[in-house]
């Protein structure tokens, strides 16, 4: 049986053909439905820089639009960017180290909490128990024993690593202040640009840090959940930094237009949505944030080299990468605001 997505779907690919024949004005949500359908290919080569994480995902990319663009379509392709300086496009949870004209949101990243402690292999963690591990005024791991019933924590000293990413730092501080368990700059937490992956590598037993959940799942650290109380059957309700959890999280973002593009922010009395196959929606993980796309030159090519990278066929490698998707609506939207200014796509011909 056909979802109701993909229902929703034919009957827009139906409108849509019906609309050319007398060329009104086309629809956006149609057009971009049509953007799915088919290619748009423009002649030459964009360079695209993106997180070392994320680089294979890119290759990914490079090598299907290799398979992509070609003959009777114009010659399109995209290159891997070692330095970002040097990039035609931009991907990155940073701010561009460019001057972008266009900026639109590409994967979903997330602060987590990882922790190192030999006599445990899961923990969680409630939000003002976060608040107050950042703060400084949790310093002993048995003061998260209320937060975990059914566990036994012991009596252990408890080492903040202080030095962050700014993004994953700036998340989890804008979370808090939001709950308003935190004053905003009150965090023991410090920016360092030159923090890096390596740097989490070997966490000293006892010790806890906010990195990007990317290099949690690289690593294969522990990260912890958000614990938010018990359910009427008295079971833990978490938030899970999982794939489901950030998407969920994702779910509840605001998104407003931008002079670049457009924006998103976390909208916490947003219901998430509820994936398709599923009843209900699963706990969301809030503490989210992009990975933007970013063209540092605005022109046709570095637009169609967007639009192919923003495909659903193409946002699904995102599945086997580090990161998440970002939610379908966020995604339409950004594929309609890269896509201003390029041909309309048609229909791919079939016999």
């Amino acid at each position: 049986m056909k979802s109701r997505n993909t229902i929703a779907a034919s009957i827009m690919v139906l409108a849509s053909l019906g609309l050319t024949a007398c060329n009104p004005p086309m629809p956006p949500e149609v057009a971009a439905l049509l953007a799915e359908q088919s290619y748009t290919c423009v002649e030459g080569d964009a360079k695209v820089s993106s997180p070392a994480l994320l680089s294979d995902v890119v290759q990914g990319w490079s090598d299907s639009l290799t398979y992509s663009c070609v003959d009777p379509l114009q010659t399109m392709t995209m290159s891997v960017a070692s330095i970002s300086d040097n990039a035609d496009i931009q991907i990155s949870e940073a701010k561009a180290t460019c001057e972008a004209k266009v900026s639109v949101p590409l994967a979903v990243e997330a602060s987590v909490l990882i922790f190192s402690n030999s006599e445990l292999s899961s923990l969680y963690v409630s939000e003002k128990s976060l608040a107050g591990i950042l703060e400084g005024s949790i310093q002993n791991w048995s003061d998260l024993q209320s937060d975990n019933p059914g566990s036994v924590i012991s009596k252990k000293p408890l080492k903040l690593v202080t030095k962050t990413i700014p993004e994953a730092l700036n998340s989890v501080n804008e979370f808090l202040t939001a709950k308003k368990l935190v004053g905003n700059g009150t965090l023991k937490l410090l920016p360092d640009k030159t923090v890096n992956i390596d740097s989490y590598s070997s966490m000293e037993d006892g010790s806890m840090a906010i990195v990007p959940n990317s290099y949690a799942v690289s690593l294969g650290l522990y990260p912890a959940s958000i614990y938010l109380g018990l359910d009427s059957e008295g079971n833990p309700i978490l938030g899970n930094p999982d794939v489901n959890g950030i998407q969920a999280g994702a779910s509840q973002w605001d998104f407003k237009p931008s002079k670049f593009g457009f924006d998103v922010s976390l909208n916490y009395s947003k219901e998430p949505s509820v994936p398709e196959g599923f009843d209900t929606a699963p706990t969301p993980y809030q503490i989210v944030y992009p990975v933007n796309l970013y063209l540092c030159k605005d022109t046709l090519l570095n637009r169609a080299v967007s639009r192919f990278v923003l495909r659903l066929d193409s946002q699904g490698a995102l599945g086997l990468s580090y990161y998440a998707q970002i939610p379908e609506v966020v995604r339409v939207s950004a594929l309609l605001s890269v896509s201003e200014g390029l041909p309309t796509p048609t229909p791919t011909p079939t016999e």
